[in-house]
């Protein structure tokens, strides 16, 4: 059974392993032209959507600093699958959202 504890590792990981996919990369273009880079980024973003559903509401209210509500959207980018993932989005959530949650993920472990 999969603990509070052990799901906030996993998202840390899953955003930690996004931030240094990218870490050399200067834009979307980058980022798509890579495609092992490409799609390890929206496997990473999965993990971290689908992982934040088993998060009990307790450590969410406890860590209410966390803007976990930030999470849900990237439902939509996720749900574009069969259209094709907005790497302009994704690309604004890796520079824009994801080194801000990672500490705060490092901070709840």
């Amino acid at each position: 059974m999969d603990t509070d504890q052990d799901n906030i590792k996993t998202i840390y990981e899953a955003v930690n392993k996004i931030l240094e996919f990218t870490r050399e990369m200067k834009n979307e273009h980058d980022l798509t032209s890579h495609i092992m880079a490409w799609d390890a980024v929206k496997m990473n973003l999965v993990v971290i959507y689908e992982t934040d559903l088993k998060i009990s509401s307790e450590i969410k209210e406890k860590y209410n600093s966390v803007e976990w509500n930030q999470i849900k959207e990237y439902k939509p980018i996720l749900e574009s699958q069969y259209l094709g993932f907005d790497s302009a989005e994704i690309w604004k959530v890796i520079q824009h959202k994801l080194p801000e949650f990672k500490k705060q993920m490092k901070g709840i472990l």
